[in-house]
């Protein structure tokens, strides 16, 4: 009991100090390290097995540390730094801009403005699987069908709205979150990609789309601010701003490339080709072809897939530039992609992992198991409060990946005494944090959206709550009914 009352106060401790934006790694890492030093002489169960074991159970300790990168850095982690290293390399070459530019034409033939502004949601949500960056879509999507949606005299409210919870599901092999869900759950992230995250997904992402049209259109009549009543002086104003300003940074560039070629040749910028728009596609090709779905006798993994994609990227780039120095550019970019997802990602996961491990040695898993087998409650009561707990900390806190790198290392030890498959309380767990996201007035996403929209942060989740809120509810019923379906439940 003392074990699991010292769990509940450090868990506390840890929403508390990454609610005040406190430096999520060293939270979970520290707060890891205190719990498992705490389990030294309160657990009969040793860390580490008496093979790997420092000798020292003090030692043990900081070489969970190690023994944990380790572990990440030849898996997980490889995957998601890839993942990082292609993602950003099609931001430079300018491919996801080409990719967002094509995607959205299809939108200003629509005369219907909240049909647009539906229409919308679903586009950003496909576009997730490509670009899995919340952030980095919503700024394409700021610069790209923003100034469309004003255009057609939506509100700034509803336009940045929409926008800020396009990527609120964290789907397909690109996503850092959907990897850790399947490697907890023992399966290929494509198995569980198709399998498990795309028909829940279908449901969610069409209910998130009508909540949209009639969320908004509502909360704008209410506000006076429909498409009818728009001021639409202070539309023009804004796109015009908005023409301005990206003049200005080209200018800039421009300006500041010229003074560079005062010391050495400037920088050759040529157009970017259509067919670039086709390069964030080919690692999900390459996934899908490579499984057990189309061609069976090969195995393709999402960090090999990430790589071949990145190279054919540089290739293009030579080719492109009829220089080897461009390409070799591109491949720099993917190094850096690489690195940054190691700073931000795989820190974040061993730092979940080392908080997972300290809750366990405390004996938090056994009493949550052991007090739900004594009140008779089934899997599904525990899917909900699971999923529950990780939707209200990634409002708290702002991110869709420091709850459930958290909390995901502790799913299979419930599942199992439960009688259940691990993905049954993985894959809403998983989902719920990118949905919570999109509620916080924190979220570096929303800020960023509400920044360019003009609007507040804080108005700018009145709009997302309303939608959000009920799309939870669908995602927890659609993954409860699926999984049974398939027979999930063991």
């Amino acid at each position: 009991m003392f074990g699991f009352l010292l769990s509940l106060a450090t868990i506390a401790v840890v929403a508390y100090l990454i609610f005040h934006r406190y430096h999520p790694q060293t939270v979970l890492i520290f707060s890891g390290l205190f719990m498992l030093l705490c389990a030294i002489p309160l657990s009969m169960k040793p860390l580490m097995a008496e093979d790997k074991s420092t000798g020292s159970a003090l030692l043990d300790v900081f070489d969970q540390i190690r023994a944990t990168f380790g572990h990440l850095g030849a898996e997980l982690g490889l995957i998601i730094m890839a993942v990082g290293g292609f993602s950003l390399v099609m931001e430079k070459v300018g491919a996801s801009e080409a990719l967002v530019n094509i995607a959205t034409k299809p939108l200003a033939k629509i005369n219907k403005p909240y049909l647009v502004l539906a229409c919308t949601y679903i586009l950003a949500q496909c576009l997730c699987l490509i670009i899995p960056s919340a952030a980095g879509l919503a700024m394409l999507l700021m610069v790209t069908v923003y100034p469309l949606l004003r255009s057609l005299g939506i509100s700034r409210l509803s336009a940045t709205g929409v926008i800020a919870t396009g990527s609120c599901l964290d789907l397909g092999p690109a996503s850092s979150n959907a990897n850790m869900a399947a490697r907890i759950s023992e399966m290929s992230v494509q198995e569980y990609f198709i399998h498990y995250q795309l028909p829940v997904a279908v449901v969610v992402v069409a209910s998130v789309c009508v909540l949209h049209y009639f969320v908004q259109r509502h909360m704008d009549r209410k506000a006076g601010t429909t498409p009818d009543n728009a001021d639409w002086d202070d539309i023009r104003q804004e796109l015009a701003g908005m023409d301005k300003n990206r003049a200005d940074a080209k200018g800039g560039a421009s300006a500041a490339q010229a003074e560079g070629a005062v010391a050495t040749e400037a920088v050759e910028v040529k157009p970017v080709p259509k067919f670039y728009a086709l390069l964030p596609f080919t690692p999900l090709v390459l996934l899908i072809v490579f499984s057990p779905f189309v061609i069976t006798t090969i195995k393709m993994n999402v960090a090999t897939a990430m790589i071949i994609s990145g190279l054919l990227a540089v290739v293009c780039e030579m080719i492109r530039y009829r220089s080897f120095e461009r390409g070799s550019q591109a491949m720099s970019v993917f190094f850096d992609g690489m690195g940054r997802q190691f700073v931000n990602i795989v820190t974040l996961i061993v730092g979940g992992q080392m908080f997972a491990a300290g809750l366990t040695q405390l004996g938090f898993i056994d009493y949550i198991v052991g007090g739900a087998q004594k009140l008779n409650m089934g899997a599904l009561p525990i899917m909900i409060i699971m999923a529950l707990i990780i939707f209200l900390a990634a409002v708290l806190t702002g991110s869709g990946n420091a709850p459930w790198f958290a909390f995901s290392e502790l799913t299979p030890g419930i599942a199992q005494p439960l009688g259940v498959h691990t993905v049954f309380l993985a894959q809403p767990m998983e989902l719920a944090s990118g949905i919570g996201r999109s509620m916080s007035p924190i979220a570096g996403v929303v800020i960023a959206v509400a920044g360019l929209g003009g609007v507040s942060p804080v108005d700018l989740v009145k709009r997302t709550v309303p939608v959000m809120i009920p799309a939870f509810i669908i995602m927890l019923v659609t993954s409860a009914v699926w999984d049974y379906i398939i027979g999930a439940l063991v």
